[in-house]
């Protein structure tokens, strides 16, 4: 991928950057000086675990800005008792889903009035 400074590429990798750690630390930061703090349910897919473990580099910067989500989650529960639960789903599921994935096939069989092999 090529692509200058100022370039429309760019500018939406900064935008996932952006995004994935900045929008959550402001909703961490809005939530621990809540009283009562909330009990906070946050998610992203399963694909940023492509990695035997922790010392592997993340596979994309995707997974490293949830990567780094998931330190910040353990930091804020550290540092100030947010009770934090992070979810990790196993499939994208909307026009960007996988057509491979359970889903269509499920909902493909729904519609056509048969039965869902299990």
């Amino acid at each position: 991928m090529e692509g200058g400074i100022n370039d429309v590429l760019l500018n939406k990798l900064f935008e996932v950057l952006h995004g994935n750690i900045a929008g959550f630390v402001n909703i961490l930061e809005v939530c621990k000086n809540a009283n009562p703090q909330p009990a906070i349910v946050w998610a992203c897919s399963s694909s940023v675990r492509k990695r035997p473990n922790r010392s592997t580099p993340p596979a994309s910067l995707y997974a490293a800005t949830k990567n780094a989500g998931e330190e910040i989650s353990h930091t804020y529960n550290h540092i100030y008792g947010l009770s934090l639960t992070g979810l990790r789903f196993f499939t994208v599921y909307g026009p960007w889903g996988r057509p491979d994935m359970a889903y269509f096939f499920f909902t493909k069989d729904i519609l056509k009035g048969k039965p869902i092999p299990i």
